[in-house]
């Protein structure tokens, strides 16, 4: 009789997110990204573009929805809300 061979099976390699990021492309954006969060942030009283690059992604979508859902902003600059939020990207680290 033959003998089976018992092959290892894979685990999958849990990954720990370690934060996001959020890509500006034009100028615009970076724009209404302010726009949003001097009007729907509660953090600071005032942004600027250096403190764009210090504040967390999250807080800068949860700004931006806020702005979305709002009757503020116009149809094309919602659009330009939805590019800005497909941008966001997981940095995320397998444990080994």
């Amino acid at each position: 009789m033959a003998k089976i061979l018992q092959f290892p099976t894979k685990k999958p390699v849990p990954k720990v997110i370690k934060g996001y990021k959020m890509a500006f492309y034009t100028e615009g954006e970076i724009d209404l990204a302010l726009l949003c969060l001097n009007t729907f942030g509660w953090d600071r009283i005032r942004y600027n573009r250096e403190e764009l690059k210090k504040t967390d992604p999250m807080y800068i979508k949860n700004c931006l929805i806020q702005g979305y859902n709002s009757q503020l902003l116009s149809a094309p600059t919602r659009r330009v809300i939805n590019k800005i939020i497909d941008t966001i990207q997981e940095i995320s680290v397998s444990i080994n």
